[in-house]
């Protein structure tokens, strides 16, 4: 079975998903699921944060921009920490919606 796969308005065609084998049912939900995660575009932004233990992957956030006033809701896609002597860095990559 192949699925395509249409983003947007369907204006941005993406890769067809091609899965043998597995199930009808499971090339549904996995379907369902690719358009759900590319349904809209984000932003990727780096940012560094104070060392706050409990951040998770798939986290939704509220963080703020100094460029903006007002605050904005992204999902965590990446945490890195780092530690040395002198101090312990935290840099987060986020998906923001455009």
């Amino acid at each position: 079975m192949i699925i395509e796969v249409y983003r947007g308005f369907g204006s941005r065609p993406g890769m067809p998903i091609i899965e043998p084998l597995l199930s009808d049912d499971a090339l549904i939900q996995r379907g369902i699921a690719e358009m759900d995660a590319n349904a809209h575009a984000f932003n990727r932004v780096d940012m560094g944060v104070v060392f706050r233990p409990g951040l998770q992957l798939g986290q939704m956030i509220e963080a703020s921009d100094p460029s903006s006033v007002t605050p904005y809701r992204a999902k965590i896609t990446g945490i890195s920490i780092s530690v040395t002597e002198a101090l312990i860095e935290t840099n987060l990559t986020l998906e923001q919606p455009r």
